[in-house]
């Protein structure tokens, strides 16, 4: 499948508007996800990380059909003219959930988002260069001071020592996910000035499903039903954060958008501190700090 670079190269908006609800929507969507994504290593069961993305994308396309089923919307959740598009979205998305999981279930979690890291950085890369966003010195400046305090909060949770030896391969596909959520980033930005939200939403657990039911079959875990259940659970969550997702990149640029995922580290210190005892340091705070002035730049900026 080829697309058009002049077909997605969008100019950046021209409104002169503060981009605050648009940051505060994606660091919301990004609470979410982080949940989902260390819903695995949380359960205890050792399920594969593809078992656990599919439950969550067929979780989330039941819940979208019973809500269009029950607002009588099914037939315009249908209708779409960018169906490859939406394919695309969703094997990028969904494998890079997979990929996420994956680090986070085989490495330490400050590793494993470490390198996840490289989401926010692709992003603005690929909405310069193929969207024709333009990013201007205090976004670049912004950005890199999320990239910065994000980076003094994993060192102090000792994250670069671990990519070696038994953490190499892991590393390697965390890197790959961020490329992927990168890649699902632009094309999320396409697709909300196209189509309806519940089209998208439609589609994205329609074709996550669809591409992830036979890798997660070959990869299956026997699973108690209460486990099964609790994991079909994480797709209405899901649906939450992708329309959260929706509303962000509707109300400022991808590259905006993108670097405010770096709320990520925010969230997943919380968890780690909440879930599995690590320990919150001054750097750590120091860290944090930085992440979230830097962040709160971002969303005081005009686009």
């Amino acid at each position: 499948m080829t697309m058009d670079p002049g077909t997605m190269r969008q100019a950046a908006p021209a409104s002169n508007r503060p981009n605050l609800s648009g940051v505060l929507w994606a660091v919301v969507g990004v609470g979410i996800f982080a949940f989902i994504f260390v819903s695995g290593r949380l359960s205890g069961t050792g399920v594969s990380a593809l078992q656990v993305i599919w439950f969550r994308y067929l979780g989330g396309f039941v819940t979208v059909v019973a809500g269009a089923l029950l607002t009588q919307r099914l037939g315009s959740a249908l209708a779409t003219g960018q169906l490859p598009v939406h394919a695309l979205r969703a094997a990028a998305g969904g494998f890079g959930g997979v990929a996420a999981v994956y680090a986070a279930t085989h490495m330490p979690v400050a590793s494993a988002s470490a390198i996840g890291l490289l989401d926010g950085l692709f992003t603005l890369a690929l909405a310069t260069f193929v969207l024709g966003e333009r990013a201007t010195r205090r976004q670049w400046l912004a950005t890199l001071g999320c990239v910065a305090g994000a980076l003094i909060v994993l060192g102090s949770q000792g994250a670069f020592a671990d990519w070696r030896g038994e953490f190499a391969r892991p590393a390697a596909v965390a890197a790959g996910g961020a490329a992927l959520f990168a890649l699902e980033s632009i094309l999320i930005k396409r697709l909300v000035h196209a189509e309806r939200s519940a089209t998208v939403l439609f589609y994205v657990n329609l074709f996550g499903s669809l591409i992830l039911g036979w890798p997660a079959l070959a990869a299956w875990q026997p699973l108690s039903a209460g486990w099964v259940i609790a994991f079909l659970g994480l797709g209405p969550l899901a649906i939450l954060a992708q329309y959260c997702n929706l509303l962000a990149f509707r109300r400022t640029t991808a590259g905006i958008a993108g670097a405010a995922r770096y709320a990520w580290i925010v969230h997943a210190t919380f968890l780690g501190w909440l879930c599995f005892d690590q320990t919150v340091t001054v750097a750590t705070w120091v860290g944090l700090g930085i992440v979230v002035g830097s962040g709160c730049r971002l969303a005081l900026l005009r686009s």
